[in-house]
């Protein structure tokens, strides 16, 4: 350690001395480490050796240390790692200092400082791990500052840093993902996630973080109003907590479940789970406070409701005594405790004094945002009201209460109906992609019969021809090529036409008969019955869409492309850039319907194979030819053993279609680093 130039007391040489020689315990005549390196960090010693030194100190870093002394440590460690180029050490610490900050209050901003300049140095960072581990951070104080779209995009940056090996920490990115995309109100895409979380954990045999998964995943589906999808999850994790001997997690899950009956007006299945809780923890259970406190409040409401004033007033006492006793101050117990004691006062005649706490408590709950309690406290409020003769007052709280509730069911309607139609089309998607893979799997080994007896045919013909008709059997073989290729252009063609002829079919047949059933329906003013005709004509036009692309003839094929590609962007999670030059008038309607197919087959394979999160499409058109490329950032494969032979039906199908245009196929593709196909065609 060295000594600042500055003495300010002839003792401090002494004091010095006597604490390097001997380490005795620190005293009142002594200079703390804290200012021991403050004093070193202005010395004339190297950036280089005052890192080392740093770094020493914060290795040896214990709980014993003084929680200032620990933050300063870290934060003149970091500042250092940048000067001398450690970037390793710059996240490692800055991970570490996160968590610090994260347990004290108030220091939220710092904390989000501190990731967003560490995120600077990711890319100069060398560990895959602590490069995910700074954005998971990141996305974690984004998360505290409630600016979750800067969160859902930190967390995804997280996960493509994390390698293979980091499976857990990609799991937490998705499930801390999941929730913020909750918060957003994102019903799909967070269900997603959860479940995306969920294999994860189950992989990794992380039994807790499964059950963690599924409550969120109730959670969300309660949220939204889908509550026969919670109740299944919340009976299973019911079950599981109770086998483990996990009283506190049973608990919740059984009042957050008595919490959904009641918005379903299931009150007996309401009350047998609360009283089940009841029953469990206990009058004298310390370690659930809140529980014991929470529950009590809700059997005390449910007494209410059917006038059972004497269990009424014994629960509310109570829970009033627990908060009393071990909860004071406790803000998550505020509202409900405000709606008990109201109806308390309802229930003994104070109508006054109960129309006073049901207006704070209504007030309380529109500043909170919670929808549930803002409707009990507008039906509380309206009843209260009427029977001390406010009736104005009534009707305007009755009429807040069914507007509320009305835009709640529409809201939890709506969501409900976008979460089974996605279960819907992804099922029925799965359907024709396995029918349709069976019709591709037929045609494929009818042609390669067809091709296997040609060549054997040729082969046999060459072996019994001698030396004097060996020109003439060339010939032959290359003429059996030029028919190879022929009858593959021609199958391609007559699947286009009988697709197109079944579309128009069914467009113009069954189309044109739901519309006449529709306009039937209309008349007779049901509505129902016209929603199902709509899906019916929607999934109809869907079908035709699919089988034939009309709007290639709509809009040509550069525009028709594009709409491929906008389709793709909206409809799933890959994010697809694009550059296409107009090449429209350099080939006919079937050159063009070849090359729609071919970026259709394409994709078909990148979103069964790849796992990409972005692709990136281009043609390029310059005076003798047409560039056409497909690159994506997925998984890739091997393709040394497929490029010989093109065994992959997908692959093989793309070859002859590019054939067929007199155009050239390329493939570069490598395990963990993305697939690119690449078409040259000269019109």
């Amino acid at each position: 350690m060295h000594l600042t130039k500055r003495i300010q007391s002839i003792f401090l040489p002494l004091i010095l001395c006597i604490f390097f020689i001997f380490s005795l315990e620190l005293s009142a005549f002594q200079i703390s480490l804290k200012d021991s390196i403050k004093n070193y960090l202005v010395s004339e010693s190297s950036e280089n050796d005052k890192f080392e030194k740093l770094k020493a100190i914060i290795d040896g870093l214990t709980q014993d240390n003084k929680q200032e002394d620990v933050i300063f440590f870290y934060e003149q460690g970091i500042k250092l790692a940048e000067k001398t180029g450690n970037f390793r050490e710059l996240g490692i610490w800055s991970v570490q200092l996160f968590e610090i900050l994260n347990s004290e209050s108030n220091t939220e901003e710092k904390a989000l400082e501190l990731m967003l300049h560490a995120s600077k140095f990711v890319p100069q960072i060398d560990q895959s791990r602590t490069q995910g581990n700074i954005y998971l951070k990141l996305a974690a104080a984004h998360y505290n500052q409630t600016d979750f779209s800067e969160a859902i995009e930190a967390y995804t940056l997280a996960m493509n840093y994390f390698s293979e090996k980091d499976s857990i920490f990609v799991a937490d990115a998705l499930f801390f993902r999941a929730q913020a995309k909750d918060y957003r109100g994102e019903l799909i895409s967070a269900m997603n996630d959860y479940q995306l979380a969920r294999t994860y954990y189950e992989n990794l045999e992380d039994q807790d973080y499964v059950n963690y998964v599924n409550n969120g995943m109730a959670v969300l589906f309660s949220k939204y109003g889908i509550y026969s999808e919670a109740e299944k999850i919340r009976k299973q994790l019911a079950e599981n907590y109770l086998d483990q001997g996990n009283i506190y997690d049973w608990s919740i899950i059984l009042y957050n479940q008595s919490r959904d009956y009641d918005k379903q007006d299931r009150n007996d299945e309401r009350f047998d789970f609360l009283n089940r809780v009841y029953q469990k923890i206990g009058k004298d259970s310390i370690a659930d406070s809140e529980v014991r406190a929470i529950v009590c409040l809700s059997l005390s409401n449910h007494y209410s409701e059917i006038q059972d004033y004497e269990n009424q007033e014994k629960l509310y006492q109570e829970a009033k005594q627990i908060i009393e006793d071990e909860l004071d101050g406790n803000s998550f117990i505020k509202l409900p405790f405000l709606k008990s004691k109201t109806l308390i006062e309802e229930s003994r005649g104070n109508l006054s004094e109960a129309k006073n706490l049901i207006q704070q408590y209504r007030e309380d709950a529109l500043e909170a945002a919670n929808m549930d309690q803002i409707i009990d406290a507008y039906l509380i409020e309206s009843r209260i009201s009427k029977n001390v003769g406010d009736f104005k007052t009534a009707f305007e709280a009755l009429e807040k209460y069914k507007s509320f509730k009305d835009s709640l069911f529409q809201s939890n309607q709506a969501n409900s109906f976008a979460y089974y139609q996605t279960l819907y089309e992804t099922e029925k998607k799965e359907r024709e992609i396995l029918n349709k893979t069976r019709e591709i799997e037929q045609i494929t080994t009818s042609t390669r019969t067809k091709i296997i007896t040609i060549v054997t045919i040729s082969l046999s013909i060459i072996a019994g021809l001698i030396l004097w008709f060996l020109l003439k059997n060339l010939k032959a073989a290359q003429k059996a090529k030029i028919l190879q290729e022929n009858f593959s252009r021609d199958l391609l063609l007559s699947q286009e036409t009988e697709r197109k002829r079944i579309s128009k079919d069914l467009h113009d047949g069954l189309g044109q008969s739901l519309l006449l059933i529709k306009n039937k329906v209309a008349m007779d003013k049901d509505e129902s019955a016209t929603n199902l005709l709509n899906l019916a004509i929607e999934e109809l036009r869907g079908i035709s869409r699919s089988l034939h692309p009309f709007q290639l003839e709509e809009l040509g094929l550069t525009n028709a492309i594009r709409n491929v590609l906008d389709q793709i962007d909206e409809e799933t999670d890959i994010f697809v850039s694009s550059e296409l030059d107009e090449v429209d008038d350099l080939f006919d309607a079937d050159q063009q319907l070849h090359i729609y197919r071919i970026v259709q087959e394409t994709f078909n394979n990148i979103l069964k194979h790849a796992k990409a999160s972005a692709v990136r499409v281009t043609i390029i058109r310059d005076e003798k030819m047409v560039h056409l490329s497909i690159a994506d950032n997925g998984i890739g494969f091997d393709f040394s053993k497929k490029f010989q032979d093109f065994q992959s039906l997908g692959l093989k199908t793309l070859k002859e279609r590019t054939a067929t245009l007199g155009g050239i196929m390329k493939v570069d593709s490598e395990k963990a680093k993305g697939t690119s196909f690449s078409f040259l065609f000269y019109p």
